[in-house]
Protein backbone atom coordinates (compact mmCIF):
# COMPACT_ATOMS: atom_id res chain seq x y z
CA UNK A 1 0.00 0.00 0.00
CA UNK A 2 0.89 3.32 -0.05
CA UNK A 3 1.60 3.86 3.40
CA UNK A 4 4.00 1.26 3.18
CA UNK A 5 5.99 2.39 0.32
CA UNK A 6 6.86 5.15 2.18
CA UNK A 7 8.44 3.58 4.77
CA UNK A 8 12.10 3.12 4.83
CA UNK A 9 13.53 -0.35 4.23
CA UNK A 10 14.01 -0.45 8.28
CA UNK A 11 10.85 0.83 9.25
CA UNK A 12 9.10 -1.87 6.84
CA UNK A 13 10.78 -4.62 8.66
CA UNK A 14 9.70 -4.55 11.67
CA UNK A 15 6.06 -5.62 11.04
CA UNK A 16 7.30 -8.66 9.85
CA UNK A 17 7.43 -11.77 11.32
CA UNK A 18 11.02 -12.84 12.37
CA UNK A 19 12.06 -15.90 12.02
CA UNK A 20 11.94 -18.06 14.78
CA UNK A 21 15.55 -19.63 17.05
CA UNK A 22 15.40 -23.46 16.60
CA UNK A 23 14.31 -25.13 20.12
CA UNK A 24 12.62 -22.53 21.43
CA UNK A 25 9.57 -21.89 22.73
CA UNK A 26 7.03 -20.00 20.03
CA UNK A 27 3.59 -20.69 20.51
CA UNK A 28 1.29 -22.52 18.59
CA UNK A 29 1.99 -23.71 14.96
CA UNK A 30 -0.34 -23.27 12.11
CA UNK A 31 -2.13 -26.34 12.55
CA UNK A 32 -3.12 -25.45 15.68
CA UNK A 33 -4.81 -22.19 15.08
CA UNK A 34 -6.88 -23.99 12.59
CA UNK A 35 -8.19 -26.72 14.35
CA UNK A 36 -8.57 -23.77 17.42
CA UNK A 37 -10.51 -22.06 14.93
CA UNK A 38 -12.49 -25.34 13.49
CA UNK A 39 -13.06 -27.84 16.41
CA UNK A 40 -16.09 -25.90 18.07
CA UNK A 41 -17.81 -26.66 14.84
CA UNK A 42 -19.89 -29.13 17.84
CA UNK A 43 -20.97 -31.66 14.82
CA UNK A 44 -18.59 -32.38 12.66
CA UNK A 45 -16.18 -35.24 12.67
CA UNK A 46 -12.30 -33.39 13.12
CA UNK A 47 -9.54 -35.77 11.62
CA UNK A 48 -6.19 -34.72 11.72
CA UNK A 49 -3.94 -36.54 9.67
CA UNK A 50 -0.40 -37.21 11.50
CA UNK A 51 1.39 -38.82 13.71
CA UNK A 52 -0.61 -39.32 17.09
CA UNK A 53 1.00 -36.44 18.91
CA UNK A 54 -0.33 -34.06 16.63
CA UNK A 55 -3.97 -34.59 17.62
CA UNK A 56 -2.57 -35.27 21.06
CA UNK A 57 -1.12 -32.07 21.52
CA UNK A 58 -3.56 -30.26 19.93
CA UNK A 59 -6.84 -31.76 21.81
CA UNK A 60 -9.20 -29.49 23.74
CA UNK A 61 -6.58 -26.50 23.76
CA UNK A 62 -9.81 -24.32 24.05
CA UNK A 63 -12.56 -24.22 26.41
CA UNK A 64 -15.14 -23.95 24.28
CA UNK A 65 -18.90 -25.38 24.76
CA UNK A 66 -21.51 -27.04 23.33
CA UNK A 67 -25.05 -26.41 24.08
CA UNK A 68 -25.86 -29.98 21.93
CA UNK A 69 -23.60 -32.45 20.07
CA UNK A 70 -20.45 -33.86 21.37
CA UNK A 71 -18.61 -35.33 18.52
CA UNK A 72 -16.01 -32.41 18.27
CA UNK A 73 -14.97 -33.46 21.96
CA UNK A 74 -13.87 -36.95 19.70
CA UNK A 75 -10.17 -37.32 18.83
CA UNK A 76 -9.77 -38.92 15.44
CA UNK A 77 -6.64 -38.90 14.07
CA UNK A 78 -5.00 -41.58 11.20
CA UNK A 79 -1.73 -42.36 13.72
CA UNK A 80 0.87 -42.38 11.15
CA UNK A 81 3.78 -43.98 11.75
CA UNK A 82 7.53 -44.53 10.29
CA UNK A 83 6.28 -47.54 7.95
CA UNK A 84 2.96 -46.16 6.53
CA UNK A 85 5.36 -42.95 5.43
CA UNK A 86 8.10 -45.24 4.07
CA UNK A 87 5.96 -47.73 2.33
CA UNK A 88 3.34 -45.04 1.10
CA UNK A 89 0.42 -45.81 2.62
CA UNK A 90 -0.75 -42.62 4.04
CA UNK A 91 -3.77 -41.70 1.72
CA UNK A 92 -5.00 -45.15 1.37
CA UNK A 93 -4.91 -45.16 5.39
CA UNK A 94 -6.99 -41.42 5.41
CA UNK A 95 -9.84 -42.89 2.65
CA UNK A 96 -10.03 -45.66 5.30
CA UNK A 97 -10.34 -43.47 8.13
CA UNK A 98 -13.51 -41.25 6.75
CA UNK A 99 -15.18 -44.46 6.16
CA UNK A 100 -15.18 -45.97 9.15
CA UNK A 101 -16.16 -42.45 10.49
CA UNK A 102 -19.00 -42.04 8.29
CA UNK A 103 -20.08 -46.17 9.01
CA UNK A 104 -19.93 -45.15 13.08
CA UNK A 105 -20.81 -41.62 13.65
CA UNK A 106 -22.92 -40.39 10.50
CA UNK A 107 -21.38 -36.97 10.96
CA UNK A 108 -22.90 -34.23 8.02
CA UNK A 109 -18.93 -32.94 7.35
CA UNK A 110 -15.08 -34.63 8.25
CA UNK A 111 -12.33 -32.15 8.40
CA UNK A 112 -9.25 -33.29 7.27
CA UNK A 113 -6.15 -31.68 8.40
CA UNK A 114 -2.83 -31.48 6.77
CA UNK A 115 0.12 -31.67 9.35
CA UNK A 116 3.90 -31.36 8.89
CA UNK A 117 4.50 -34.98 7.88
CA UNK A 118 1.92 -35.11 5.41
CA UNK A 119 2.88 -31.97 3.80
CA UNK A 120 6.35 -32.92 3.67
CA UNK A 121 5.85 -36.22 2.13
CA UNK A 122 3.49 -34.70 -0.66
CA UNK A 123 0.02 -36.40 0.48
CA UNK A 124 -2.80 -35.20 -1.82
CA UNK A 125 -5.45 -34.58 1.03
CA UNK A 126 -8.01 -32.85 -1.59
CA UNK A 127 -8.00 -35.47 -3.81
CA UNK A 128 -8.59 -37.88 -1.12
CA UNK A 129 -11.45 -35.76 0.50
CA UNK A 130 -12.89 -35.46 -3.23
CA UNK A 131 -13.21 -38.85 -3.50
CA UNK A 132 -14.49 -39.58 -0.02
CA UNK A 133 -16.86 -37.17 -0.37
CA UNK A 134 -18.21 -38.93 -4.20
CA UNK A 135 -18.05 -42.20 -2.55
CA UNK A 136 -20.03 -41.64 0.96
CA UNK A 137 -22.06 -39.00 0.22
CA UNK A 138 -21.07 -36.63 2.30
CA UNK A 139 -19.18 -32.78 2.76
CA UNK A 140 -15.47 -34.11 3.47
CA UNK A 141 -13.36 -30.65 3.86
CA UNK A 142 -9.66 -30.43 3.20
CA UNK A 143 -7.47 -27.79 5.99
CA UNK A 144 -4.29 -27.49 4.57
CA UNK A 145 -2.58 -25.94 7.42
CA UNK A 146 0.17 -27.51 7.78
CA UNK A 147 2.44 -26.30 11.24
CA UNK A 148 5.21 -25.34 9.00
CA UNK A 149 2.81 -22.97 7.45
CA UNK A 150 3.57 -20.65 10.11
CA UNK A 151 2.26 -18.70 13.31
CA UNK A 152 -1.05 -19.67 14.71
CA UNK A 153 -2.28 -16.59 13.25
CA UNK A 154 -1.47 -17.68 9.86
CA UNK A 155 -3.59 -21.21 10.65
CA UNK A 156 -6.37 -19.12 12.15
CA UNK A 157 -6.78 -17.57 8.35
CA UNK A 158 -6.20 -20.98 6.71
CA UNK A 159 -9.03 -22.31 8.49
CA UNK A 160 -11.52 -19.27 7.60
CA UNK A 161 -10.32 -20.12 3.99
CA UNK A 162 -11.36 -23.39 4.23
CA UNK A 163 -14.60 -22.43 5.33
CA UNK A 164 -15.21 -20.16 2.32
CA UNK A 165 -13.51 -22.80 -0.20
CA UNK A 166 -15.64 -25.73 0.72
CA UNK A 167 -18.57 -25.02 3.14
CA UNK A 168 -20.33 -21.69 3.25
CA UNK A 169 -22.52 -21.48 0.37
CA UNK A 170 -23.13 -25.17 -0.27
CA UNK A 171 -26.17 -25.12 1.58
CA UNK A 172 -29.43 -23.23 0.57
CA UNK A 173 -31.99 -21.92 4.23
CA UNK A 174 -35.35 -22.46 4.06
CA UNK A 175 -35.98 -20.10 6.28
CA UNK A 176 -34.08 -16.72 5.67
CA UNK A 177 -34.86 -13.62 7.44
CA UNK A 178 -34.54 -9.60 7.74
CA UNK A 179 -32.82 -9.84 10.72
CA UNK A 180 -30.18 -13.01 10.59
CA UNK A 181 -26.42 -12.20 11.43
CA UNK A 182 -23.35 -14.11 11.40
CA UNK A 183 -21.54 -13.84 14.60
CA UNK A 184 -17.74 -14.39 13.97
CA UNK A 185 -14.55 -14.71 16.10
CA UNK A 186 -16.83 -15.88 18.51
CA UNK A 187 -15.26 -19.04 20.41
CA UNK A 188 -18.17 -19.63 23.29
CA UNK A 189 -15.29 -19.82 25.94
CA UNK A 190 -17.73 -21.37 28.99
CA UNK A 191 -20.36 -20.47 27.46
CA UNK A 192 -19.99 -16.95 27.36
CA UNK A 193 -21.76 -16.39 23.68
CA UNK A 194 -25.02 -17.47 25.90
CA UNK A 195 -25.20 -14.42 27.93
CA UNK A 196 -25.27 -12.40 24.74
CA UNK A 197 -27.94 -14.96 22.87
CA UNK A 198 -30.83 -13.65 25.01
CA UNK A 199 -30.58 -10.05 24.27
CA UNK A 200 -29.98 -10.55 20.42
CA UNK A 201 -33.15 -13.12 20.57
CA UNK A 202 -35.33 -9.91 22.54
CA UNK A 203 -34.42 -7.37 19.87
CA UNK A 204 -35.55 -10.25 17.27
CA UNK A 205 -31.90 -10.64 15.55
CA UNK A 206 -31.64 -14.39 14.97
CA UNK A 207 -27.85 -15.61 14.83
CA UNK A 208 -27.81 -17.74 11.63
CA UNK A 209 -24.47 -18.63 12.41
CA UNK A 210 -22.13 -18.06 15.23
CA UNK A 211 -18.74 -18.99 13.97
CA UNK A 212 -16.79 -20.99 15.38
CA UNK A 213 -18.44 -21.54 18.70
CA UNK A 214 -21.00 -23.74 19.00
CA UNK A 215 -21.58 -24.25 15.73
CA UNK A 216 -23.11 -26.40 13.92
CA UNK A 217 -22.18 -27.74 10.37
CA UNK A 218 -25.73 -26.64 8.17
CA UNK A 219 -25.80 -23.42 9.88
CA UNK A 220 -21.98 -22.60 9.22
CA UNK A 221 -22.63 -24.25 4.75
CA UNK A 222 -26.13 -21.96 5.09
CA UNK A 223 -24.03 -18.29 6.60
CA UNK A 224 -23.61 -16.96 3.22
CA UNK A 225 -27.80 -15.65 3.40
CA UNK A 226 -27.03 -13.59 6.89
CA UNK A 227 -27.99 -9.92 6.23
CA UNK A 228 -25.03 -8.95 8.10
CA UNK A 229 -21.57 -10.13 10.22
CA UNK A 230 -20.55 -8.93 13.31
CA UNK A 231 -16.98 -9.40 14.51
CA UNK A 232 -15.90 -9.99 17.74
CA UNK A 233 -12.12 -11.14 17.03
CA UNK A 234 -10.77 -10.21 13.45
CA UNK A 235 -6.96 -12.08 14.27
CA UNK A 236 -9.50 -14.79 15.46
CA UNK A 237 -10.66 -15.34 11.84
Amino acid sequence: CDKNRGKDAKARKEGCARPLTPGAAAGGCAFDGAKIVLQPITDVAHLVHAPLACEGNSWDNRGAASSGPTLWRTSFTTDLTELDVVMGQGERKLFKAIREIKETYAPPAVFVYSTCVTALIGEDIEAVCKRAAEKFGLAVVPVNAPGLAGSKNLGNKLAAEALLDHVIGTVEPDDTGPYDINVLGEFNLSGEFWLIKPLLDRLGIRVRACIPGDARYLDVASAHRARAAMVVCSTAL
